[in-house]
């Protein structure tokens, strides 16, 4: 192929990208100008109302002198930011160009009937101050139209995400607030009668405010400090995920509750949820005594406060750093493995053949360190754990003599955590799989020329259960 052909192929090829790229850009408008502007200058100030309707769903938030809330579908307090930042972006947009006046594009700029979202501002006395169709973002700004008519013009400093949302979304999530450094004591109930009592204390733990146990129903040796800890400040800004309207709280497990969490603030006031049965495998329902109003909050949000007053425990597996690590002793059938350190290098008595990289073991050393447990099991019993013929053991040799030992049972039914036995005591712990998994590793994962470790070590799981 000679140099003529290729440069004409080449400018083809580019003319044909150019063409593409016009093809997928809105019409070149005309100016603002040059027609009378389709919608009127509005002061988001001037705006009471406005009606959101997506999908023949309407949603009306009111601002009630500087306070918003949700009228419809159901009367609720509005989300502050969200309704706030609609009403102010009302009062901000401007229109750039005029892009087409064929009805036709209506669809492809999704402000059709059926894509776009139907918004309409009302004002004192229920005048209407702006009537239209929002619809896809193209280049810098949102499409809209006018409701009734067929031109589609661009708008600035108009995002289509401000206004698309769910009814839940334009509500109010909170269940609690209050400042997290004002609570002082925190009350754990179960539906069984099984109850403890913490307060504050004037140390600290690392960074944490230390707490201490003042009545328990069940003993309490050690106390698991990050448990209160957790619980005041999750409740100091507490959300749902969404609304359980029309639930009865009988229906939901609240009355009585399953657990019953009450953190008491300076001042004697006290912020209290009820827990009550699961919507899902995924969801709990949740509510306050103060209000009929139940929450459905997802599994993980709820479990930073459901805490029974046995998770209260210390959950602590093992506790030897990385440094201090000597030997590693994991009995897991084929994968089986013992290692020593040997200076700063680590070497595998078993099997005694396996020659180990030593950076593939060290991020294996640093899994003992305050290495917890996430829960306990609710089934104590280690035959229905799988502990009664364990998947694995693990033994750790530290400096100094120190020692710990593990035995690993059957995963759970979320397959998120592992039935764990520490040698000293008789508790089953849930850990979560991501941390026991790093240490049943497979032998190639640390031979020389193996499979790298970080890559199966990983870290924590993400709130929904899913490592990032």
């Amino acid at each position: 192929m000679n140099r003529k052909t290729l440069l004409s192929l080449a400018t083809f090829a580019a003319l044909a990208v150019i063409a593409i790229v016009v093809l997928r850009q809105p019409e070149k408008g005309e100016s603002a100008k040059d027609r009378p502007r389709p919608f009127p200058t509005v002061n988001a100030t001037d705006i009471e109302t406005i009606e959101v309707t997506k999908a023949g769903a309407t949603i009306v938030v009111k601002n009630d002198g500087g306070k918003y809330k949700v009228t419809a579908p159901v009367a609720y307090a509005a989300d502050e930011p969200v309704a706030k930042a609609a009403f102010e972006a009302l009062g901000k947009f401007q229109i750039a160009s005029l892009v087409t006046d064929q009805k036709a594009k209506q669809e492809e700029f999704q402000v059709d009937d059926k894509a776009g979202i139907h918004l309409v501002a009302k004002g004192k006395g229920g005048a209407t101050l702006l009537d239209m169709m929002i619809g896809k973002a193209a280049g810098s700004g949102t499409m809209v139209r006018p409701t009734g008519k067929d031109e589609v013009w661009q708008a600035n400093n108009l995002s289509r995400y401000t206004f698309e949302k769910n009814a839940a979304d334009w509500r109010d999530k909170s269940i609690t607030t209050y400042t997290a450094t004002d609570a002082e004591n925190i009350d754990v109930t179960d539906k069984g009668g099984a109850k403890i009592v913490l307060k504050k204390t004037a140390g600290k733990v690392g960074s944490d405010d230390k707490w201490e146990v003042v009545e328990s129903s069940v003993k309490v040796d050690k106390l698991d400090n990050s448990a209160p800890v957790g619980i005041a400040s999750t409740l100091a800004s507490w959300k749902a995920n969404d609304f359980a309207d029309g639930v009865k709280p009988a229906d939901a497990g609240l009355e009585p509750a399953q657990l019953t969490v009450a953190v008491t603030l300076k001042g004697g006031k006290r912020a209290t949820v009820l827990i009550g049965n699961k919507k899902t495998d995924d969801e709990f329902y949740v509510k306050t005594p103060e209000s009929p109003q139940v929450f459905v909050l997802k599994k993980y949000n709820a479990e930073r406060v459901m805490k029974r007053p046995i998770e209260f425990r210390d959950k602590t597996i093992c506790d030897i750093a990385d440094t201090d690590v000597t030997e590693i002793a994991v009995s897991n059938g084929d994968n089986s493995y013992t290692v020593v350190k040997s200076g700063a290098d680590w070497k595998a008595t078993k099997p005694a053949k396996l020659d180990v990289d030593t950076t593939k073991i060290t991020p294996i050393a640093g899994a003992f360190k305050e290495w917890k447990g996430s829960s306990f099991a609710d089934d104590q019993s280690p035959k229905a754990n799988g502990l009664a013929k364990p998947k694995a053991t693990i033994a750790v040799k530290g400096k100094a003599g120190a020692t710990c030992t593990a035995k690993v049972g059957d995963e759970t039914k979320d397959k998120l955590s592992y039935h764990v036995l520490p040698g000293k005591g008789n508790d089953v712990y849930l850990a979560p799989k991501w941390n026991v998994d790093r240490l049943l590793v497979k032998l190639d994962d640390i031979k020389k020329g193996g499979t790298p470790v970080a890559a199966g070590a990983g870290g924590p799981p993400n709130p929904h259960g899913k490592r990032p």
